[in-house]
């Protein structure tokens, strides 16, 4: 008879001080290679295998299955970093098919041919994907997790149904035209979160007036988290997941985290906007990229909380997200 050990629960990771930083429970984050064929949740799923049903897991941005990259899984207490691992800069690196159009804008959907009499130069090539980089409305793809009227477009594409998706606003910090030999393109770009690669290479065969779509699709980044450092799943098990686990205060800028006292940590774990000495106050960067939120940490660097300055006080902050039991 074969025997299949059960699923590890929270327990095992109670010695592992350094990612408890004083809430005693799981408060991780894995830096995951998704691999094309599976799905976000596919991740999740055998990732909540190995740390057992009591542990929160959840992710900071899906990624397609046809898909590949970087995953940010964030475990029990950082679950609540989605949304600041979320307004970290994604670099994506990707593979258009210049010259046709697909119903799912990938290479997955039904695949429409355009005759093109005449390939686009690598210099209008250049010209149109420069004229995408900045804030831009952007429309989703109609095979996208984006909620109409209670269900995701793609279960309403998938049944047949029309969509009329609204447009909304994202920003691409730059692209870089990495390889053109027609009909393949290759680009190298940084976003905002939000943002489709697929409906950004769709746009760009729009505008070149020959269609396009993704035949790959690979998150190189998101922030500090590169994939590069990334782990594959099927390298994470029972007996090897701590090694691959990372301390939430790496979502923070170093920039952009604050050391406090016993003291002043004692306020915010009641809840009470605390007050930083002139010194610290004035060594802060108030314009970041991350905007007004920081990161409270002690003296060795451990994350205790998350917090904004009050707007009427000043070098007052409060608190927003506290960590500490």
């Amino acid at each position: 008879m074969r025997l299949i050990s059960p699923p590890v629960g929270a327990e095992i990771f109670l010695h592992l001080g350094l990612y408890k930083c004083l809430i005693g429970v799981m408060f991780a984050l894995l830096n995951v290679c998704k691999p094309v064929g599976k799905s976000s949740y596919d991740a999740i799923r055998h990732i909540k295998g190995i740390v057992g049903k009591k542990v929160k897991v959840g992710h900071a941005g899906t990624l397609d299955p046809m898909a590949e990259g970087v995953l940010i899984i964030c475990l029990g207490k950082a679950t609540r970093f989605v949304e600041l691992i979320q307004q970290h800069p994604k670099r994506y690196f990707t593979v258009a098919r210049l010259g046709a159009r697909s119903t799912t804008d990938d290479a997955e959907g039904e695949i429409e041919q355009v005759e093109v009499s005449s390939p686009p130069m690598l210099d209008e090539i250049k010209k149109v994907v420069n004229e995408f980089i900045g804030t831009i409305k952007q429309t989703p793809p109609a095979y996208s997790a984006v909620k109409v009227a209670g269900k995701r477009a793609y279960q309403l594409a998938r049944a047949g149904k029309t969509l009329d998706l609204c447009p909304k606003p994202v920003t691409i910090h730059n692209i870089e035209v990495i390889e053109y030999e027609y009909p393949y393109l290759q680009l190298r770009l940084s976003c905002s979160s939000g943002t489709y690669v697929r409906s950004l290479v769709r746009d760009i065969g729009e505008k070149l007036s020959i269609g396009a779509y993704c035949e790959r699709i690979v998150r190189e980044a998101i922030g500090p988290f590169g994939i590069d450092a990334s782990v594959k799943l099927t390298d994470i098990h029972p007996d090897t997941i701590e090694q691959y686990l990372i301390q939430p205060v790496e979502v923070i800028p170093p920039q952009c985290r604050v050391v406090i006292t016993p003291g002043q940590a004692c306020r915010l774990r009641r809840g009470l906007p605390t007050s930083l000495s002139k010194s610290v106050a004035q060594a802060i960067p108030w314009e970041t990229d991350f905007g007004d939120i920081f990161g409270a940490v002690d003296k060795d660097g451990n994350l205790l909380a998350i917090i904004k300055p009050d707007e009427k006080r000043e070098r007052l902050f409060k608190p927003v997200k506290v960590f500490m039991k």
